[in-house]
């Protein structure tokens, strides 16, 4: 980060990059015209100094990213927005949702007309305009909550502790599932139920960080899809923001906003959400008022963060500017925001669809790494996913070159292709016993390498805590 001395900036003239504090919290983004209000409220905060970040750390981001990955440009993408925000919400509701009842629902039309109403309603105008000159910090500050946080080694899990972390799961998603339906029959929530959600996983990312990943890979075959989505994207949401250097209360808050990001959907026609086919442009309209209905929702809640309302509205947007509701670019998507996005299209592209089979987590892990070079996600979180969970995502299955097939338990920071793998089977493709599960580490064992990801159900007899 670069130091700028604030008498440097020049009322009436652009900003020419993001000046931020020295911990990274934006002040001022790129391409606002710096105002003598803006240099007014500086020097009354005792701020003399800004930063910006040099090209050379963007650089760097991407030859880390490219460096693993030479040979993507055979991926294709660039049908990605059918696959991966056309979600098949089916929430356990008879008929339309009773919150669209209420008398803010009543008026909202159909059609690319009541899409502009929405774009510029009180709720959207008024969020635009706290983004520009009085957002939420959305950088990183205070203690980092990964510097809290410790491996737990499989010999350390007992099964009383995996059945543990498997009841754990199953309780918030039956929570998730409650919350969820009162938004939609128009019900008020106390907050306190989503934070103790999220704080009962965040507690358990500090004694156990991988653990949350391997859950995060939880096919729920019978439930609805919408909750255990929703889950899933928490789980890993928290680690990527806990890699991302950000502390325990901004953790806590990103992980109730991806709880909560996608509660609009609720509120769409259910013909348009469960449809197996490709959504038609005027069903895409449609689809694209979410984000705002979202934000009605939310004033349901009580004690809410002041970033949630941020993460609902932006969540969907693009670093590119090709996302919806406003097709914002990078400097004006809210940070947390840009994590849920991450973290929802891994989620979504691993999970089954009536339309497609699931991807294997590698595939996942593989398109959002494409992604980010075409613009559309952000490099730098991306490079935080990759530190916690590998080029071959934690949970997923791999054949090793003597032909086993493992488990990845943890990543390497410093060579995202070579994780620490649970070895389950022998080279004829045998289920080892528990007792004989045993670790290799791929980056410090040159004989071994993977030479090919596995579907999460290739091997049908092996259990979601088996390995860890």
């Amino acid at each position: 980060m670069k130091a700028v001395n604030v008498t440097s900036l020049t009322p009436g003239t652009k900003a020419e990059t993001d000046y931020c504090t020295e911990d990274g919290t934006v002040l001022i983004s790129k391409g606002i015209e710096i105002t003598k209000k803006h240099l007014e409220i500086l020097h009354r905060r005792n701020i003399f100094e800004l930063y910006h970040k040099d090209a050379k750390e963007d650089d760097e981001i991407k030859k880390i990213l490219s460096s693993e990955l030479p040979d993507l440009e055979d991926l294709d993408i660039d049908d990605l927005s059918t696959t991966t925000q056309k979600i098949e919400w089916e929430p356990e509701l008879k008929g339309p949702a009773r919150a669209l009842e209420l008398p803010e629902f009543k008026e909202i039309e159909s059609g690319l007309k009541g899409l502009r109403k929405l774009n510029d309603s009180k709720h959207a105008s008024e969020l635009d305009k706290k983004f520009r000159y009085g957002r939420t910090p959305d950088r990183p500050v205070g203690p980092a909550l990964r510097d809290e946080a410790t491996d737990m080694f499989p010999k350390d899990r007992t099964d009383s502790y995996k059945d543990k972390m498997t009841l754990l799961y199953d309780i918030a998603l039956n929570d998730v599932k409650k919350i969820l339906n009162s938004l939609a029959n128009g019900k008020k929530i106390d907050g306190k139920q989503i934070r103790r959600i999220v704080k009962s996983f965040v507690k358990t990312f500090i004694t156990d960080k991988n653990i949350l990943l391997n859950l995060s890979t939880t096919r729920c075959k019978d439930t609805i899809y919408i909750y255990s989505h929703s889950l899933n994207v928490c789980l890993l949401a928290i680690n990527i923001a806990a890699s991302a250097g950000y502390n325990r209360e901004q953790v806590i808050e990103i992980g109730m906003g991806a709880l909560l990001y996608d509660v609009g959907m609720l509120l769409i026609p259910h013909t348009i959400f469960t449809k197996k086919e490709r959504l038609t442009k005027d069903e895409w309209v449609e689809i694209q008022k979410h984000p705002i209905l979202g934000l009605h929702l939310l004033e349901s809640i009580s004690r809410l963060p002041e970033s949630i309302p941020y993460i609902a509205y932006q969540s969907h947007e693009r670093e590119n500017s090709t996302g919806y509701p406003k097709q914002r670019d990078k400097r004006l998507i809210h940070c947390f925001s840009k994590i849920i996005q991450i973290a929802d299209i891994f989620i979504a592209l691993s999970s089954p669809r009536s339309y497609r089979e699931e991807f294997m987590p590698y595939k996942a892990m593989e398109t959002i790494i494409k992604m980010t070079k075409k613009g559309l996600v952000s490099g730098e979180f991306v490079k935080s996913l990759l530190t916690y969970t590998s080029l071959f995502p934690v949970g997923s299955l791999v054949e090793l070159n003597d032909k086993k097939i493992g488990k990845v338990i943890k990543a390497n920071a410093t060579s995202f292709a070579k994780p620490v793998v649970s070895v389950l089977t022998t080279e004829t493709g045998a289920i080892l016993p528990k007792g004989d599960i045993y670790q290799i580490d791929l980056s410090e064992d040159i004989d071994k390498h993977i030479v090919r990801a596995l579907k999460l159900d290739y091997l049908s007899e092996v259990a979601l805590m088996d390995g860890f």
